[in-house]
């Protein structure tokens, strides 16, 4: 072969070289400017700079056709930069040629710096196909700042103190402690007091009750059957003057006979009949008290019926 031929193939085949790779890159760069015309998807925060304990939301997003099934990843908190889930969910919206599908996670973070959500990946497919494939979605950058940042002087904030020994607080103790007997004492001497004021305020005893009992207690003392007359009539005697002087406010019992006859003649208290019963009774009773007058014990018997029968009618009725 001739030089003049050799170097004619050496040019053909460097310019069919040249002419292949041209072709092979612009093949590639025509591949990769093409998109997926059956579906999109992209991921997002709606703040891309937040404090520490503020909440956002990711949400990854993918239009595709009508016909086109999406499954989005499932993410952990792991899967996060360290983000903690607090609320997350998905929707689907689209009537016509296109459909968009949503996902997403509400999320916080208690860590100061930047974070980079990482990519992730969103399986397609057409409806009726079995197999699944893939689209990758972009990462996702996010600033969160420390509230220090912000504070006008950090050297005023101080760690947080230990806590303080049982000692250090004796006195508090001691202090609530007494404040409690203080308020029970109060307690059961406001009772004790109010107690004492109710008792105090009890209705005194009617003075025909208070002879009742009397007339009824002299009269199991049997003074007549053991012939002890005497002290009989002058107890007698003792009970009618101090139910007068209970009931009619008359001072019988320090009186003599006449005295208090003629005390009770001048008292309009008491009727002209009751008078002279109260009369004939106290005469009676003188006769055996300094007259050694020894009556039967009928006549003993009468004389207390004669006092019970003064205080039935001369009684103060009951009101109520």
């Amino acid at each position: 072969m001739k030089p003049k031929k050799i170097i004619n193939l050496i040019c053909a085949i460097f310019c069919l070289g040249v002419f292949l790779v041209n072709s092979s890159m612009s093949f590639a760069a025509q591949n990769k400017g093409k998109k997926n015309s059956d579906i999109e998807a992209t991921a997002a925060v709606d703040k891309t700079s937040i404090q520490i304990g503020d909440k956002f939301t990711y949400t990854i997003t993918a239009k595709a056709k009508k016909n086109i099934e999406v499954e989005f990843p499932q993410i952990l908190p792991e899967d996060l930069s360290g983000f903690a889930i607090k609320d997350f969910g998905s929707s689907a919206k689209g009537l016509f040629a296109k459909k968009t599908f949503k996902h997403w996670y509400l999320l916080d973070t208690y860590v100061s710096g930047e974070h980079t959500i990482p990519a992730s990946v969103v399986k397609y497919r057409t409806k009726g196909q079995t197999d699944w494939q893939e689209l990758s979605v972009n990462e996702v950058k996010l600033e969160v700042k420390s509230v220090l940042d912000n504070a006008s002087n950090r050297a005023d904030i101080r760690d947080i103190r230990g806590p303080k020994s049982f000692t250090s607080r004796t006195w508090l103790y001691i202090l609530i402690v007494s404040a409690l007997l203080l308020i029970i004492g109060g307690v059961f001497g406001f009772i004790s007091l109010k107690k004492k004021q109710e008792e105090s305020k009890a209705p005194p005893t009617p003075a025909h009750i208070i002879a009742y009992e009397a007339l009824a207690a002299l009269e199991k003392k049997d003074y007549i059957r053991k012939g002890q007359t005497k002290a009989y009539y002058i107890e007698l005697s003792d009970i009618v003057r101090h139910y007068l002087e209970n009931r009619f406010n008359i001072r019988a019992p320090e009186m003599t006979t006449e005295e208090f006859l003629l005390k009770v003649k001048e008292d309009s208290s008491l009727s002209v009949e009751h008078k002279g019963l109260l009369r004939d009774f106290l005469t009676n009773c003188d006769l055996v008290k300094f007259a050694k007058y020894q009556p039967a014990q009928t006549e003993a018997s009468l004389a207390l019926a004669s006092a019970r029968r003064l205080v039935d009618q001369t009684k103060q009725e009951d009101k109520s």
